[in-house]
């Protein structure tokens, strides 16, 4: 097969170390890549699930990927051998505090939550990784554990008026008397409570206080219940809160959930979010806890925004949309996705451009082919599929230009936490300046 086509290479310094994880992986394709076709090389992940693939590739390029600085590699046979680099610095507690805000409060608790998250996921504690991590916190809550959200009573109230009117004329009645109650042990309603809202933790206490007084209170009142099940009801409590991200680092709360695995307690996975080292340990792992071969930390941080490889899926969007003159969105996804994060049925626009390009330009690929490659798109091994493969090839051999491993999704943002427009490509850029700076620090002490 041939060897992944390298991106442009970046001024001297840290970001020219990226170019040469292309050679590493080249390398490691020549020999693990041989294998038969269809040889799992990777675990299957849900659509915004980052992949653990190989223990042993993941640690190796794990620590490319964060550390920034690799080993000089000889080519077989002869050749003098290369000289190699010193393992790359790995920062302690205090080093890390000193890379945040200098007027930042307990600025040594935040530096063990992190260096902890990065130990779980098996990541040297580098100065990118860090500066990494630290870039997403400031960008996201400015280090606040659990970051109130301005208007959330307004917000809230309108989702449980919408979900009232559907009783009909009765709704807003029973929604005053649901919100007349209090949770034992409180002397405040739960209106007074919505009313006083400020953070996510707060809605979420609120609503499993709610679910709780209502099924022991009002067991057999129909309306109540009718009202509180539809409301409460477990798998249904996401539809009616408003915000779908949490902690310090704004994961997503459905990405959390299914970290911590069907065993975990829905409850006790969103309480931990609330704290700081629970922020900060699921944002670690969204952020860096799958292997991407990106030329630089802008495009992991587009995904932390847009999905996992949404920035590689959207470069791929782009040179299939230029071979088939199929007009295409690169968001990221090739496929459609309900609220879940799962799959629907019907066919994209990506893959409709897919199925055309195969027909145009690589007949020897079935459409079954096509369609059971498209479904890995969430994960590593999709570069390894001959779908992904055929793109690439025929895109060089017509248009002469080398395709680009990445490039920004082009995603609007909407949350009701924003007061305007907002994209990914912004997101991205602006935790990639919280980046550099973080890294300009680093550079500083170390002249020191």
């Amino acid at each position: 097969m041939p060897e992944p086509i390298a991106p442009q290479s970046h001024p001297h310094g840290w970001r020219s170390a990226w170019r040469g994880l292309w050679v590493a992986l080249a390398r490691w394709r020549d020999s693990t890549l041989a294998a038969p076709r269809g040889a799992n090389l990777g675990a299957r992940t849900r659509a915004d699930a980052p992949l653990a693939a190989s223990r042993r590739l993941g640690l190796w390029l794990g620590a490319l990927l964060a550390s920034g600085v690799l080993t000089a590699c000889a080519s077989r046979g002869a050749g003098p051998a290369q000289p190699t680099i010193p393992p790359p610095p790995r920062l302690s507690v205090s080093e890390v505090a000193k890379l945040m805000p200098p007027k930042l409060q307990e600025r040594e608790g935040w530096a063990r939550d992190v260096l902890a998250a990065l130990e779980v996921e098996e990541l040297a504690p580098s100065p990118p990784a860090v500066c990494s991590v630290l870039a997403v916190i400031e960008q996201e809550s400015g280090y606040k554990v659990d970051p109130a959200v301005p208007g959330l009573p307004k917000m809230v109230r309108a989702r449980l008026e919408e979900h009232a009117d559907k009783l009909g004329p009765l709704g807003r009645k029973v929604l005053a008397s649901v919100l007349e109650g209090r949770a034992k042990g409180s002397r405040k309603t739960f209106d007074a409570r919505l009313r006083a809202l400020r953070t996510e933790r707060d809605l979420d206490r609120l609503f499993r206080d709610m679910l709780a007084y209502y099924e022991v209170e009002y067991p057999n009142t129909f309306k109540v219940v009718d009202f509180t099940s539809g409301l409460f009801a477990s798998g249904n409590l996401h539809e009616f809160n408003p915000v779908t991200t949490a902690g310090s680092m704004q994961v997503s709360v459905r990405y959390a959930l299914q970290k911590a695995g069907e065993d975990a307690d829905p409850a006790e996975v969103r309480e931990s979010m609330y704290t700081r080292a629970g922020g900060v340990r699921y944002g670690t792992a969204r952020l860096l806890g799958y292997e991407a071969a990106y030329p630089e930390p802008l495009f992991r941080f587009a995904d932390y925004n847009a999905g996992v490889y949404a920035s590689r899926n959207a470069a791929l969007q782009s040179q299939v949309s230029r071979l088939t003159g199929h007009p295409l969105a690169p968001d990221g996804d090739l496929q459609l996705y309900d609220k879940q994060g799962e799959p629907r049925s019907e066919d994209s626009k990506s893959l409709r451009a897919m199925l055309a390009f195969r027909r145009r330009f690589a007949p020897e690929l079935s459409e079954r082919t096509v369609r059971r490659d498209v479904r890995k798109e969430k994960e590593a091994v999709f570069e390894s599929t001959d779908t992904f493969r055929a793109v690439k090839r025929v895109y060089q051999r017509e248009t002469g230009e080398a395709p680009s491993y990445a490039q920004l999704p082009r995603v609007t943002l909407r949350s009701p936490k924003l007061k305007r427009e907002l994209t990914t490509a912004w997101f991205a850029r602006s935790v990639d300046r919280r980046f550099q700076k973080c890294m300009k620090r680093y550079q500083a002490q170390k002249a020191k």
